[in-house]
C-alpha cells in the first residue's frame, strides 16, 4: 500500500509499505482523510524528540474500519470512525489519577507508531470513536484537533455570559476556537491574525472584530470592544513568540482574567513578565495540552458544526508531501489529505 514515509529528518517519500493486520485488542482503519498538523511538519525537521523514524505522520484521521482483532467489540467491519491518537497504559500514576494526556509511557499514532498518512492504519480499539455516517470524512479527521480546543475550553469554564474575548491566530486551532465559543456563549469576540485570507474567514465565522496586530492599534480595539477595561478571556491559538509576549505584557487584560496558552511556543524560547500585575489583576494563566476525555464530545460537536467544512483545503499525498516538506507554493488554512 502506499504510504508517507519521514524515514529520518528531511528525508520524506510516498512509499509503497507492507499492508498492516490487526492483532488482539486491534482494528484496521482504510484512511480516508487525514489532517495535516504543524507537528507532522515538526517530524519531517526533526523537532519531535518523541519520533521514532522511520514514521508514518498523520494523527488527525478519519476513515472506515475494515478489520477487526479479536476480542475487540462494539465497532464492526464498515463502521465510519475517527481516531484518538494518543494511546495511554492506563496503569501508571497519572492514568490513575484522571490524567492520562500525561502517561508515563504514552504512545502517539503519527508520532511513535505509524498513523495516517497510509491507506490503512492499525489502531488500539479503544482509540476508535464511531461517527456517524452523515459526517464528511475531511470534517471528521477535525474530531482530534477539535477535542483538542474543547479541553482548552473547559480549563477556561465557567463562561458567564458577556465575556470579552482575543483570539490570537486564525488559523485552523484559532477558527475551532471561535466556532465553538459562538455556539455555547455570548459573547465579543476579537481576533489578532496577520494574514488577510485567515482573517476574511474569522469574519465570515461572525468574529465581532479582526484586527491585524502589526498594523492596529490594540488601545482602540480595547475601546471599541472592552469599554477600555480589557479582555476578560485571551486565547494564543498562534504559538508565535512574539504575540505570547504581547498578551504577557498584560496591558490587555481585565482583572480577574484568564489566559490560554494553547499554541505551542517552540521549545526553549522566554517572554518577560510582570509578576506584580499578575497579583493585582489577579490573572490566571493557563497551558492546554492535548485532548484528555473530550473525543466523544467533539464528534458529537462534529455533527453541528458544518461551518468548519469551509476551513478545510483537500489535497492529494503528493501535495501533502510538499507541505511537510515546505514546498508547496498554495496557501491553505487547513489542509487535509483525501486518500
Amino acid at each position: 500500500m502506499k504510504a508517507l514515509v519521514i524515514r529520518k529528518p528531511f528525508d520524506a517519500a510516498i512509499s509503497e509499505v507492507e499492508e498492516p493486520s490487526a492483532g488482539t485488542g486491534e482494528v484496521v482503519v482504510g484512511v480516508r482523510a487525514c489532517g495535516i498538523c504543524g507537528t507532522d511538519i515538526h517530524i519531517f525537521r526533526g523537532e519531535e524528540s518523541r519520533v521514532r523514524y522511520p514514521v508514518v505522520p498523520g494523527h488527525e484521521f478519519s476513515g472506515v474500519v475494515i478489520e477487526v482483532g479479536r476480542g475487540v467489540e462494539g465497532v464492526a467491519v464498515g463502521d465510519s470512525v475517527a481516531v484518538d491518537p494518543n494511546v495511554a497504559c492506563g496503569r501508571c500514576y497519572y492514568c490513575r489519577i484522571g490524567a492520562r494526556h500525561f502517561c508515563e509511557k504514552w504512545e502517539g499514532i503519527g508520532v511513535t507508531r505509524s498513523g495516517g498518512f497510509a491507506e490503512r492504519v492499525v489502531v488500539p480499539a479503544e482509540s476508535i470513536y464511531r461517527v456517524p455516517s452523515a459526517i464528511p470524512f475531511e470534517r471528521a479527521a477535525l474530531a482530534e484537533p477539535l477535542s483538542c480546543v474543547l479541553h482548552g475550553i473547559d480549563l477556561l469554564k465557567p463562561l458567564k455570559g458577556g465575556e470579552k474575548i482575543a483570539i490570537f491566530g486564525a488559523g485552523p486551532i484559532g477558527l475551532t476556537f471561535l466556532a465553538i465559543l459562538r455556539r455555547i456563549v455570548v459573547a465579543d469576540i476579537a481576533v489578532f491574525e496577520v494574514q488577510p485570507q485567515r482573517a476574511r474567514k474569522a469574519l465570515e465565522l461572525k468574529a465581532d472584530l479582526v484586527i491585524d496586530p502589526a498594523r492596529g492599534d490594540v488601545s482602540e480595539v480595547l475601546k471599541e470592544l472592552t469599554g477600555g477595561r480589557g479582555f476578560n478571556i485571551v486565547i494564543d491559538a498562534s504559538g508565535n513568540i512574539d504575540a505570547i509576549s504581547r498578551i504577557l505584557k498584560l496591558d490587555m487584560v481585565a482583572p480577574q482574567a484568564k489566559i490560554l496558552l494553547f499554541g505551542v511556543a517552540p521549545p526553549g524560547k522566554t517572554v518577560e513578565i510582570e509578576p506584580h500585575t499578575i497579583y493585582r489583576k489577579e490573572i490566571t494563566v493557563i497551558g492546554s495540552y492535548v485532548n484528555p476525555y473530550t473525543m466523544q464530545r467533539a464528534i458529537d460537536f462534529l455533527k453541528k458544526l458544518d461551518e468548519l467544512d469551509t476551513i478545510i483545503d483537500r489535497v492529494d499525498l503528493n501535495e501533502t508531501l510538499e507541505i511537510i516538506r515546505g514546498t508547496s507554493r498554495r496557501s491553505y488554512i487547513k489542509p487535509v489529505a483525501i486518500l
